[in-house]
C-alpha cells in the first residue's frame, strides 16, 4: 500500500443498504480511503449475489493497487447468521460446548471460513467468548459455549483457529464480557457491576486464551462496567487500551460493535465514534448510521498510525484467490453440520427415546418465535420438530401453536389426537408462561410428555414437572434431525449440560 494512501486510510466499518455498492464506496476502495465492510442480509438474496457485491468490492481496490478490503459478517453458527440461505446451517456456540469437544469447534470453524471466503468474506465477527451466566438473555443465550471459563476459553480458541487457519480474520467478542447482564445493548445500556478481580478470575479467561491463540480481532462490548469506568467499554480507554492492549498484552485489530446501538446512543454519530478512536479502537463499525461517506471522512482525519498499520497489516495477509461458490452448503459440510449437532443432544432429565411402537401415534406442539432479539436470525415461524420426526415415525401429527395462542384450545387438540405419546418442543420458556402452563398441564393429563428445549437450556429448570427434557441448543435444521433421531431410538444424547441450571421448585 502507498505511504500517501496509508496516511489517508479511515478506521470506518462502512455498511450500505442495496445489493450493489454506492459509487462512493467504490471510489473509495480505489482511492485507499476504504479498507474495511460489515454485510449484512440486506445486501443479497442468495449467495451469488454476495459473491458478485464482493467481487466489486476487491476489484475496486485492487484497481488502486491496494490489497483485499476487510469484508465482515455475523456468521456464528447458530442463532446468529446472517447468510441463511445457501450456507451451512451449522449448530451454533452453546451445542459445541455440550458436546465439549475442541475438534468439533476447529472443524466448525474451518467450515464457516470456507464458506464465508466463497461468498467473498474475509472476516467473521466470532466467535462469542461471553460467558452464559444469565441464562434468561435472548441476546447473548446460546451464542455463548458455556459459562465455564476454561471450557469457553478452548472452544473459542479451536473454532478461532480454524477459521484463521482457512484464511478468514476471527473476532472474539464482546470484550471484556457481556454474559453477566440480561439486558441486550441493541436497545438498552447495560451495566455489569462486577470488579476487575472478578473479571480476571472469569470473563477475561476466554479472550486471554484466545489471545494467546493468536486471533486476529477483538470487539468490544456496549457494557459499562463501573468498578473499571464509567463509560461503555467501547468508550473505555481503560478497558480498551490499558485492560486489552497492556495487560493482556494484545496487538491486533481492536474492532467495536456496531456503533448504531442505544447502549452508546447518548453521543451524536460523529462524537460516539471518535470517542472510540480515542479509547483505543482500531475500527469502528458504522452498522446503521446513516451518513456513512461523511463519518468515513471524519474517521479518516483521526486515524493514528498505531490502527493504520494493524490495518494495513491485516489486509496484507487476506487471500487473493477465492474458492468456487459451490463449497458453501456442500454435503460434506452439511455431513458435520448433523454431526455436530448430534454430539449436543442432551439428556438432562428422564429417557431420551419415546419408546413407540409403529403403529402408535406421537404429537408435536410447536410455539411461534415470539419477539427475538436482532442478534437472531433463525427462521422466523414454528421450528419444524415434526415434520423430521415424521421421517422415522409415520404417525405423528403436528399441532401449532400461534404467538398468543389459548392453553386450553391446544389441550383438546391434544385429547382429540389419539397420541400416546406427547412431544412439547419449547423455545426459551422461561419468558413464556404460556409454554410453561402448557406444559404443566399436559403432564396432569397423563399422556407421557417429551420435552425439546430448542432455546436456552434453561427450559429445564423452568419445567421441573415435565419428566423427560432433552436440549437440541437450537433449532438449525441438523438439530431438529438429530432430536428426531434420538427420540425414535435411532441415536444417543451424547451431550452434557455445558452451563449450571438454577435450581427450581416443585410444581404446586
Amino acid at each position: 500500500v502507498r505511504t500517501a494512501d496509508v496516511n489517508k486510510l479511515s478506521s470506518a466499518i462502512i455498511s450500505f443498504r442495496g445489493k450493489v455498492a454506492p459509487d462512493w464506496v467504490l471510489s473509495g476502495l480505489e482511492a485507499g480511503t476504504i479498507g474495511a465492510f460489515c454485510l449484512f442480509n440486506y445486501n443479497f438474496d442468495t449467495p451469488a449475489q454476495l459473491r458478485a457485491l464482493n467481487d466489486s468490492l476487491r476489484a475496486a481496490a485492487a484497481s488502486g493497487g491496494h490489497p483485499p478490503p476487510l469484508i465482515g459478517i455475523d456468521q456464528e453458527g447458530g442463532q446468529l447468521m446472517a447468510v441463511n440461505h445457501g450456507a451451512t446451517d451449522l449448530p451454533g456456540n452453546m451445542a459445541l460446548g455440550a458436546a465439549a469437544s475442541p475438534d468439533l469447534a476447529y472443524r466448525a470453524g474451518k467450515v464457516l471460513a470456507r464458506e464465508l471466503l466463497a461468498l467473498g468474506c474475509n472476516m467473521n465477527f466470532a466467535p462469542v467468548l461471553d460467558l452464559a451466566t444469565h441464562l434468561d438473555s435472548n441476546v447473548v443465550g446460546v451464542r455463548a459455549f458455556s459459562d465455564d471459563p476454561q471450557l469457553t476459553g478452548q472452544l473459542g480458541a479451536a473454532l478461532a483457529r480454524g477459521l484463521q487457519d482457512e484464511g478468514v480474520v476471527a473476532t472474539a467478542k464482546h470484550f471484556p464480557g457481556h454474559g453477566d447482564t440480561a439486558l441486550d445493548s441493541h436497545h438498552v445500556a447495560p451495566r455489569i457491576d462486577r470488579t476487575l478481580d472478578q473479571l480476571r478470575a472469569d470473563d477475561l479467561r476466554p479472550f486471554s486464551t484466545v489471545i494467546a491463540g493468536g486471533i486476529g480481532a477483538v470487539m468490544s462490548a456496549h457494557v459499562t462496567y463501573p468498578h473499571l469506568d464509567l463509560q461503555p467499554a467501547t468508550l473505555s480507554r481503560v478497558i480498551l487500551h490499558d485492560l486489552l492492549r497492556v495487560e493482556l498484552g494484545f496487538d491486533g485489530l481492536v474492532v467495536t460493535d456496531a456503533m448504531d446501538m442505544s447502549a452508546v446512543a447518548h453521543l451524536s454519530p460523529v462524537e460516539r465514534c471518535l470517542a472510540a478512536l480515542d479509547a483505543g479502537a482500531d475500527l469502528v463499525l458504522l452498522g446503521h448510521l446513516t451518513d456513512q461517506e461523511q463519518i468515513t471522512r471524519e474517521l479518516a482525519k483521526r486515524t493514528g498510525p498505531a490502527a493504520t498499520r494493524r490495518i494495513t497489516a491485516a489486509r496484507a495477509g487476506l487471500a487473493t484467490e477465492l474458492p468456487d461458490l459451490s463449497v458453501a452448503g456442500s454435503a460434506s459440510h452439511a455431513g458435520f453440520a448433523l454431526e455436530s449437532a448430534a454430539a449436543a443432544i442432551t439428556c438432562v432429565r428422564g429417557r431420551p427415546a419415546l419408546g413407540v411402537g409403529p403403529a402408535e401415534r406421537v404429537a408435536v406442539v410447536s410455539f411461534d418465535a415470539g419477539e427475538r432479539s436482532p442478534a437472531d436470525s433463525t427462521p422466523a415461524g414454528v421450528p419444524q420438530l415434526a415434520a423430521h420426526l415424521m421421517r422415522f415415525h409415520a404417525d405423528t401429527v403436528r399441532i401449532e401453536v400461534p404467538d398468543g395462542g389459548g392453553v386450553q384450545e391446544a389441550l383438546g387438540v391434544l385429547e382429540g389426537s389419539g397420541a400416546v405419546r406427547l412431544v412439547i418442543a419449547t423455545r426459551n420458556a422461561a419468558a413464556d408462561p404460556l409454554q410453561v402452563e402448557l406444559v404443566r398441564e399436559a403432564c396432569r393429563r397423563g399422556t407421557e410428555v417429551f420435552v425439546v428445549a430448542l432455546g436456552s437450556p434453561l427450559d429445564a429448570a423452568v419445567l421441573p414437572f415435565a419428566p423427560n427434557v432433552l436440549c437440541t441448543y437450537g433449532l438449525r435444521p441438523p438439530q431438529l434431525e438429530a432430536a428426531a433421531r434420538v427420540l425414535c431410538g435411532l441415536a444417543g444424547a451424547p451431550g452434557r449440560l455445558p452451563v449450571r441450571l438454577p435450581g427450581a421448585e416443585a410444581p404446586a
